[in-house]
């Protein structure tokens, strides 16, 4: 049995989809065991190599530019490149060194084969990484594939179908021949066409995505709960007053009579024939609150000479006007200078 296998790459043979080999490779990528077929050793990670043979890799010299400019403009020169719409195609980029980005281009339906494949097979494959991969990155050679060969050659990556294409490319002709058990673990780096899910969502990552915005939901609930309590509150003050207001009215016109509700009280009296001298203006101010239905929000009411004066923003004291001058009560108005209205109502 095999130990300290930290990752295990298949690799497929194409017609039919099948597992040609995989190689298993220990913590420091040195490969430590080959084989054909299940079952394969262990591991933590298990990679898929897509067939050389369904990739095509292009070299793009590109300007230093952002990643979003970056993207546009490999898009651009693949569509010089790629035989047939690039909508049919899906590709990716490595990091960008010294000016120049190496691309993987593999067909969307290829992509589609292997997703169902994979899922028929049940297979638990963390990536989908280029078979290209495997080769060493430091030195020009030629391996077998799991369909013909593969090699890289001053930089570039090539797929040749036999060993009568290798003869014929006078570029390739004594390149160094690796084994299969000589190839390399893929660099972590490696472009991978799939990436595993994992099977549940992490509140980790859910927070570090929508902290911000829970932070500003937070702010701005605080922010209305503020106004919300300082309006109550001015309300409340304002509603005090004028109840207070009402009472010392009510105890100037009828001295020595115990208050408890002075609008009742009022209402009361002026049953019972109990008008005192400056009833009159209690009256109007008896009149004026019954037409202010608790919807008008008076600032101030004040009685003085048989007179009631009433305060209230702008258009609560035109409604109050209207409703007073369709009674035919006696009012004049005026405005203050910050907007509000003054209404003085006569007996």
């Amino acid at each position: 049995m095999v130990q300290h296998v930290s990752r295990v790459v298949v690799r497929i043979q194409t017609t039919p989809l099948a597992i040609y080999d995989w190689l298993a490779f220990d913590a420091q990528g040195v490969q430590c065991a080959h084989g054909h077929g299940q079952p394969w050793p262990d591991t933590p990670q298990l990679d898929l190599a897509i067939p050389a043979s369904w990739l095509t890799t292009h070299r793009i010299s590109l300007p230093k530019v952002s990643e979003k400019q970056r993207q546009q403009l490999i898009t651009q020169a693949l569509e010089d490149r790629v035989l047939g719409p690039l909508h049919e195609y899906q590709w990716l980029a490595s990091a960008q060194q010294q000016g120049v980005s190496e691309v993987w281009v593999l067909a969307t339906t290829r992509i589609e084969q292997l997703q169902a494949w994979v899922s028929a097979q049940h297979l638990d494959v963390q990536r989908w990484i280029p078979e290209f991969a495997l080769l060493p990155a430091t030195m020009d050679c030629v391996a077998p594939a799991a369909q013909g060969l593969m090699a890289r050659c001053a930089g570039e990556l090539i797929w040749l179908s036999d060993e009568s294409e290798l003869l014929a490319v006078t570029a390739l002709q004594g390149l160094s021949q690796l084994g299969s058990e000589q190839l390399s673990a893929p660099p972590a780096a490696t472009v991978s066409f799939y990436r595993h899910k994992s099977k549940g969502v992490s509140l980790q990552s859910l927070w570090n995505n929508w902290r911000w915005c829970v932070y500003l939901l937070g702010v701005c609930v605080a922010l209305l709960l503020l106004s919300v309590i300082l309006q109550w509150r001015s309300l409340a003050n304002r509603e005090v007053a004028l109840r207070q207001e009402i009472r010392q009215t009510f105890a100037s016109l009828y001295p020595g009579v115990p208050i408890v509700d002075p609008m009742l009280q009022w209402q009361s009296l002026q049953k019972q024939g109990g008008q005192v001298s400056g009833g009159d203006a209690l009256d109007l101010l008896y009149r004026a609150a019954g037409q202010m239905s608790g919807e008008l929000s008076a600032e101030s009411v004040s009685v003085k000479d048989g007179k009631v004066t009433v305060i209230l923003p702008a258009a609560a004291g035109n409604t109050l006007l209207a409703q007073l001058n369709a009674q035919g009560a006696k009012v004049t108005s005026s405005t203050l200078p910050d907007g509000r209205m003054n209404l003085e109502l006569q007996p």
